[in-house]
């Protein structure tokens, strides 16, 4: 038997600035902070846990006066031309990733956790002279400590959001994350692979180098007509194939 999930979502491009909305933001931590929470766990010998927060934005409360039409196949057959006000976010909304990321900080601080300074996104707080650090990215948590922190912790979370504990991590913003004998290894070999798969060049052979050393630029002759959404990721230079992100390059 499948299962289909099913989303309803607003018409945010309908919106106007400063009456549907004032604020809106999408909170990522930076790179930089997430290599330095695995280096202090290796050095601490902690492990790192991931956690998924369902349905996400919904958690959020709007404070706007917004409304929406009657839900197709919904609707209050005495009362057809009634609207419906918002009082949670919704997926589409423009200001739903900040209602979520106030409702998060919120929760936070009420449990007495510090923001950092320097992220937004990072917070930690000390229990009994035990660390906890955890870092948000949109829907998706992780959390260093000792081990009966880390079991308190995702507790309280579950107790407060739906959650979907996913143990320890090992994949994380296009990073595969390995623990072995106390360290940690990264890489981005899943995510270099997608990128190959993408462009159909799976058995290109790989090279040390980032770039060739009799390599030139020389000026394009050809006429063809490039997609400019092919080129997102990576940029094409006679024949070569650069993954800004993987550091790996291909012919």
């Amino acid at each position: 038997m499948k299962k289909h999930k099913a989303r309803f979502v607003a018409h945010g491009f309908s919106q106007v600035e400063g009456i549907d909305y004032d604020e809106t933001f999408a909170h990522v931590t930076r790179y930089s902070y997430i290599i330095s929470m695995l280096a202090l766990s290796a050095q601490m010998g902690w492990k790192i846990h991931q956690m998924d927060v369902k349905t996400t934005f919904l958690n959020g409360q709007i404070e706007e006066e917004v409304y929406i039409e009657q839900l197709e196949g919904f609707e209050t057959f005495d009362h057809e031309l009634h609207v419906c006000r918002l009082k949670r976010a919704l997926y589409g909304l423009k200001q739903a990733p900040c209602a979520w990321y106030t409702r998060i900080e919120s929760y936070f601080t009420g449990l007495g956790f510090v923001k950092s300074e320097a992220d937004a996104n990072l917070y930690h707080i000390v229990v009994e002279g035990r660390l906890l650090i955890i870092v948000l990215y949109v829907d998706d948590l992780i959390l260093t400590s000792d081990d009966q922190l880390i079991v308190s912790c995702k507790e309280d979370l579950a107790r407060e959001f739906k959650m979907r504990d996913m143990g320890l991590m090992h994949y994380f913003l296009s990073m595969d994350v390995c623990r072995k004998d106390g360290e940690f290894f990264v890489s981005q070999g899943k995510y270099a692979n997608k990128i190959l798969r993408r462009f159909h060049m799976e058995k290109c052979k790989p090279m040390q180098t980032p770039l060739a050393g009799n390599w030139r630029k020389e000026v394009p002759t050809s006429r063809e007509v490039v997609e400019a959404t092919m080129l997102e990721n990576v940029t094409l230079e006679n024949g070569w194939l650069f993954g800004f992100s993987s550091l790996m390059m291909i012919k």
